[in-house]
């Protein structure tokens, strides 16, 4: 027998220790509900849980997005709802108005009407809005003005202005084969870096049969010219104006004019005015007037208001727009700015991941008088007004297909929201049996350590005294 170590005693206390181990575990989980309270418990466990967990957040997150996307199609949907009942007042109007019984004072009062009804049509285009966001972002499109200015000797020139950094202006030129004499100036507009912009003119002798190399030579001699980096090449019988590239804000020739001058006969055609952004190889667009919903032609494809504006602006770029007008002097080309994407674009991140595929775009058209062709509705007369029936009911054919637009939306987003749900209830049921205690079953292992710690305790008092019976021997 031994009494410098009590290895009973040490086995029992071992297992006290153990056994108190496991029953604090087992409290922490009953505590808790976890079966994961630290890395130690499971570590891939934990792992996964978290990567669940952050997915699960994702869903929640983005099932919001969706609810506010559903709130914001609801929004601009009741806008159009009242735009509707407008378009449909106006139409009783028109009709109203051209029926012959009506006198001229009458037909007065129901164009005060209209033009109240547009004036609303344009206020709820303009403040419609969803947490700031406006909801109809092409609400008045505005027009740039392209003008076409100066003749020389009766032929007419077509000059371009344009806001944007415009580097390039090409202008037709053809050398007339008869005697005489004439000078022309050209008259130019150059914004610098910082905004400012200045005009000269540079006038040029012409002589009988000249060509465009000879007009490209005297231009290039022009100082003024030379001090804004502005050089004249001539490229297949074009005059090409082009100024250094300096950046976003480079200086550009925005205007160039010929005046008139005195000649004996001389015959010279100058026109197909084009200016291009930088080194940007444009197509060439023959046009007066672009309303509202017209058309322009681009390699044999059609484009109107909005309608396939994408692959449009694709083929344009940035804000390089070329303009001819060859219908003679003083002419105005005016480019409207429907030309230009001004529909209402908000994406709506509806997934816990970044891929593209977890994206909703939400595009609302322009609901405007000026978009909706509305501007010119006159029912003052009888012409008018049946000209007015038949706009009016294009308009409302226009709004019922934006708000069928939304309502397709909106149902899609409603399945959204559904689909998230259920993604979420599943990856949450998931995580749960990887993280979560089972409280039952953690509660027998609860009682059983108890019952062990309370065992070992008892036994450990008995271990402790086996070393007395050693005093036995030494009586």
């Amino acid at each position: 027998m031994r009494i410098q170590h009590n290895i009973t005693a040490l086995n029992a206390h071992r297992n006290l220790t153990t056994n108190n181990s496991a029953v604090t575990k087992n409290l922490e989980k009953l505590s808790s509900g976890y079966r994961i309270n630290r890395a130690g418990d499971d570590a891939a466990g934990l792992a996964i849980s978290e990567k669940m967990r952050a997915q699960i957040t994702g869903l929640e997150t983005a099932q919001k997005n969706a609810e506010d996307g559903v709130s914001l199609v609801q929004t601009a949907e009741g806008a159009l709802t009242e735009v509707h009942s407008m378009l449909n007042r106006m139409v009783e109007l028109a009709t109203q108005s051209a029926n012959g019984t009506y006198s001229e004072s009458n037909r007065a009062e129901m164009q005060k009407e209209i033009s109240a009804l547009r004036d609303e049509i344009d206020r709820i285009s303009d403040t419609a809005n969803f947490n700031g966001t406006k909801l109809f972002g092409g609400a008045n499109p505005k027009a740039q003005m392209f003008t076409a200015t100066g003749t020389i000797n009766g032929a007419t020139l077509a000059g371009a202005t344009q806001a944007g950094s415009q580097t390039k202006t090409e202008v037709d030129w053809t050398a007339g084969a008869q005697n005489g004499s004439a000078d022309a100036s050209f008259s130019f507009t150059v914004t610098d870096e910082e905004g400012t912009t200045h005009d000269f003119t540079v006038g040029v002798d012409l002589s009988a049969g000249h060509a465009a190399t000879d007009v490209v030579t005297e231009l290039n001699k022009d100082d003024t010219l030379k001090a804004y980096g502005i050089t004249v090449t001539e490229n297949g019988g074009k005059l090409v104006f082009t100024s250094e590239e300096k950046g976003a804000d480079t200086a550009y020739v925005s205007a160039v004019s010929f005046n008139k001058g005195t000649a004996n006969g001389a015959d010279q055609t100058i026109g197909n005015v084009k200016s291009t952004k930088g080194t940007y190889e444009g197509q060439t667009y023959n046009f007066s007037t672009i309303k509202a919903n017209d058309k322009i032609t681009v390699n044999g494809k059609e484009y109107t208001d909005f309608k396939d504006f994408a692959e449009l602006k694709t083929l344009l770029e940035a804000d390089g727009i070329e303009v001819i007008d060859q219908g003679g002097n003083q002419q105005t080309v005016m480019l409207r700015e429907n030309l230009k994407e001004k529909s209402t674009n908000v994406s709506l991140h509806v997934g816990e991941s970044s891929d593209d595929s977890n994206t909703i775009e939400v595009k609302i058209k322009a609901m405007s008088a000026k978009s909706l062709n509305l501007d010119d509705v006159d029912i003052t007369n009888v012409k008018g007004a049946k000209a007015a029936i038949d706009t009016i009911n294009t308009a409302i054919d226009t709004v019922s297909s934006i708000r069928s637009d939304l309502g397709a939306l909106q149902n899609r987003l409603e399945h959204t929201i559904n689909n998230l749900g259920v993604q979420n209830e599943n990856i949450t049921a998931a995580e749960s049996r990887i993280r979560d205690v089972d409280m039952a079953k953690e509660m027998m292992a609860y009682t059983k350590n108890n019952i062990l710690v309370q065992s070992s305790q008892a036994m450990l008092a008995q271990a402790n005294q086996v070393p007395q019976g050693v005093l036995q021997l030494l009586q």
